[in-house]
């Protein structure tokens, strides 16, 4: 009499048709790891925010004085040579900033704490000129290369020369009579009008 062979499949996993699949791989690096995707894609978003060494935030001088706290404004108009007006204030003293100095350029200095700050004069100092600062911000010329005092009577004749066009001859028919002007004072003015844009020359 024949034997019954058995159907029973097979539990093993191989090239047959049945048993169970084989499982996925699961160890770090793998393909299908999805928590390893996303942790690199943290890494990643987390080096895109960390600063580099040398970046330049970490080159920045230490900022002193009202920089620190505002940003800094040019000169008043009355200061720079080419912006004065008749009109303009005179005090008694008169800083004037001569064309071609490069305020704006110290000022950017200062700001990136390239200058030296001096606490008891509260007073800045860059390119060998000084500076103060007003309560808003904004800088007053005080000494250096480019900048020129003049007294009260003196910055009066300037003005007078600018509201004449530089015709120094009607300048001097206008402030004959001023007790408070004399020679040196157009002397003093006449050596920082000879800078303006108006200036003919003297006759």
């Amino acid at each position: 009499m024949a034997r019954s062979h058995s159907s029973k499949p097979s539990t093993q996993g191989g090239g047959g048709g049945g048993g169970d699949p084989p499982q996925r791989r699961t160890a770090a690096g793998g393909a299908d790891d999805a928590g390893n995707v996303a942790a690199a894609q943290e890494r990643v978003a987390m080096m895109a925010t960390v600063g580099r060494p040398g970046a330049p935030s970490s080159l920045t001088a230490p900022i002193k004085g009202p920089a620190a706290k505002m940003p800094l404004r040019e000169p008043n108009n009355r200061h720079i040579l080419n912006s004065i007006r008749p009109k303009s204030p005179a005090k008694g003293k008169n800083t004037i900033v001569l064309p071609g100095t490069d305020v704006a350029g110290d000022l950017a200095q200062i700001s990136a704490g390239h200058a030296t700050w001096n606490p008891t004069s509260n007073r800045y100092k860059v390119n060998g000129r000084t500076y103060a600062v007003e309560d808003t911000g904004t800088v007053i010329p005080v000494s250096g290369p480019g900048f020129v005092d003049l007294s009260r009577p003196a910055y009066k004749v300037l003005k007078q020369l600018i509201g004449s066009n530089g015709d120094i001859d009607a300048a001097r028919r206008a402030l004959a009579r001023d007790p408070a002007i004399g020679d040196a004072e157009w002397r003093s003015a006449l050596d920082v009008f000879q800078h303006h844009k108006s200036y003919r020359g003297e006759a």
